[in-house]
């Protein structure tokens, strides 16, 4: 009877402990007071029925775990739990009278106090409810019992504490050691349990916002085989997901020049994992189009540390990567223009004060009384000839602001192309001469009596600086120059066999203030005016201007200029939509 009253009791904890597993932990951690009340009712009942199924240890002496169920809930449940426990409790034992109801209540009131204190005091200074913690809790909370042993009469005080001394010392901290691990592996596999909740949640959470963020998403196996990849990643390839699932990542979008590099990467990333936790290269999509992208790279390991796969987190840079080499190139372009501007305007300081020293040194010569009429005349010349110059670069000037501004306005005339250009070829030989060059007019290739319906006064403005350009960087050759009726314009020309221009220079010559020889001790005198004003005349007349030439065997200066073209009258700038072919280009 004594081991089968002792088991019911037993039973009864190990009900108590099922319902903390199953549905107290929640509530221990929850704001709710229902479920709190809840649980000291359930609580309360087993304490009823413990309390009415005591076990016999001795003759006239019966026990019941009431205070290793109340003070265990105190510890582990808290305070509302276990006063609505107490409560029940205290008044079913009032109910049940019979000998000693101030002890029994007295009994039950501080087991549940002293579990709510010591969980306080446990908290409070973070300790943990160990085994030894467990065994001293049990330990004072059974001899506090002692204490109300004040309600017996004097005569029955020593022989109840010999009677009780073995289940109070021994019997009944073991029984709440023994409830209190077990309560502690509840707790603990609760714990583990959320943990994985959490871990589930956060891995869906993780993997939702993988699918929608605007970032490629890709995992890869230790062959470099796809294994998933997020919804942006088939939309800037192009791909299905069925169509890369188990395809290997490098043969499939890695580029030709690219995949050695990437493999010996990707190789030293396993090895290391130092190199591709930032790698940028180029990847092709489905319509083989480029894309520039940054990646982030970690290696995914299971619990025992091994490697499993590969996951990569790509931006797509293209855009950024174009933006920024356009800011580098008009960076580039800054500095170059700023150095220019530099060369520009010493040039143009030594193309003003040459010939401006020359006029002023050589009229204070002819100051002087002894100066024959022989000197005189060649003093004359040269302040002619330096007057030339001046007048020409200071032209040059005005006629670039005029451009810049939208100050020059098309007039158009019936122009006879044939005397326009035999005019100039005239004109162009005594100063050709000075150089030793010839200036021919090749005529075969344009009708005697050519009409061309545009601005004379450009026309011969593009010619005279192109011509001009010839002799300045000929000696002892040949220029010669012509026309050809193509269709749909006249392409004019001016050949040259001069010294050339380096093929790095034959975009730059049509800059404003560039010449071909950025030295300013060249031998070649100019401001770099005459190209790029030529080049923009020919633009106002609706065509273009062009060159091809060979570093020491002379260039070729074509221009075309469209039969018919509009005009713009309130900027003067034509308007012209046509593009040359290569064809257009030739003569």
């Amino acid at each position: 009877m004594f081991i089968s009253d002792l088991i019911s009791n037993v039973a009864l904890l190990l009900v108590f402990s099922f319902f903390y597993e199953l549905r107290w932990i929640d509530s221990i951690y929850s704001q709710k007071l229902l479920p709190k009340i809840f649980a000291g009712i359930i609580i309360g009942g087993i304490g009823i029925i413990l309390i009415t199924t005591p076990w016999t240890y001795q003759a006239g002496y019966s026990f019941d775990f009431r205070s290793a169920l109340l003070s265990i809930a105190g510890l582990y449940l808290g305070a509302i739990p276990t006063l609505v426990a107490i409560l029940i409790m205290s008044v079913c034992r009032f109910f049940l009278g019979g000998d000693h109801v101030l002890m029994g209540i007295s009994l039950i009131i501080s087991s549940g106090l002293l579990g709510i204190v010591c969980r306080y005091f446990l908290q409070k200074r973070e300790i943990k409810n160990t085994i030894g913690i467990l065994y001293v809790f049990g330990l004072f909370v059974h001899l506090f019992m002692l204490v109300w042993l004040i309600w017996l009469p004097k005569e029955e005080f020593l022989p109840t504490v010999k009677s009780i001394a073995i289940p109070v010392i021994i019997i009944y901290p073991i029984i709440t050691v023994l409830l209190g691990i077990l309560m502690n592996r509840q707790l603990e596999n609760w714990h583990n349990h959320r943990a994985r909740e959490r871990l589930l949640n956060s891995e869906r959470k993780f993997v939702m916002m993988l699918e929608d963020i605007n970032m490629i998403f890709i995992n890869l196996d230790l062959d470099k085989n796809i294994v998933s990849c997020n919804k942006y990643m088939l939309q800037v390839t192009g791909y299905q997901e069925d169509e890369l699932v188990g395809k290997n990542w490098i043969d499939t979008f890695v580029c030709e020049d690219q995949k050695e590099e990437l493999v010996a990467a990707f190789q030293e990333f396993m090895d290391t994992e130092s190199v591709l936790h930032y790698y940028e290269n180029k990847i092709q999509t489905k319509e083989k189009e480029v894309l520039d992208i940054a990646w982030h790279n970690m290696l995914i390991t299971d619990d025992d540390g091994s490697v499993k796969s590969i996951a990569s987190m790509g931006e797509n840079i293209t855009d950024k990567k174009a933006t920024f080499d356009k800011l580098k190139e008009a960076k580039e372009k800054a500095e170059e223009s700023n150095r220019l501007k530099s060369v520009f305007l010493q040039n143009v300081s030594h193309e003003i004060r040459t010939p401006m020293n020359g006029i002023l040194g050589f009229i204070n010569l002819l100051k002087e009384q002894h100066v024959d009429e022989k000197t005189r005349s060649s003093y004359y010349d040269i302040i002619d000839a330096s007057g030339e110059r001046l007048l020409k670069t200071v032209n040059g000037l005005i006629d670039i602001a005029k451009i810049e501004t939208h100050q020059i306005y098309v007039h158009k005339t019936e122009v006879n192309v044939n005397k326009v250009l035999s005019e100039h070829v005239t004109g162009a030989r005594p100063l050709a001469a000075k150089w030793n060059n010839q200036v021919i007019y090749d005529s075969k290739l344009l009708p005697s009596e050519f009409i061309l319906h545009t601005d004379r006064n450009l026309l011969e403005s593009i010619l005279s600086n192109l011509l001009s350009n010839a002799i300045k960087f000929t000696s002892d050759g040949t220029i010669v120059v012509g026309g050809k009726d193509n269709g749909s314009g006249i392409v004019f020309f001016v050949s040259d066999t001069g010294i050339g221009i380096p093929k790095g220079r034959l975009d730059a010559i049509f800059d404003r203030f560039v010449q071909a020889d950025l030295n300013l001790t060249r031998r070649h005198e100019g401001a770099g005016l005459g190209l790029s004003i030529a080049k923009a005349y020919s633009h106002l007349l609706g065509g273009d201007l062009w060159v091809e030439s060979e570093e020491g065997k002379g260039s070729t200066f074509f221009f075309k200029i469209p039969k018919y073209a509009e005009s713009t009258l309130e900027t003067g700038i034509i308007e012209n939509t046509q593009e040359f072919s290569k064809d257009d280009r030739k003569i």
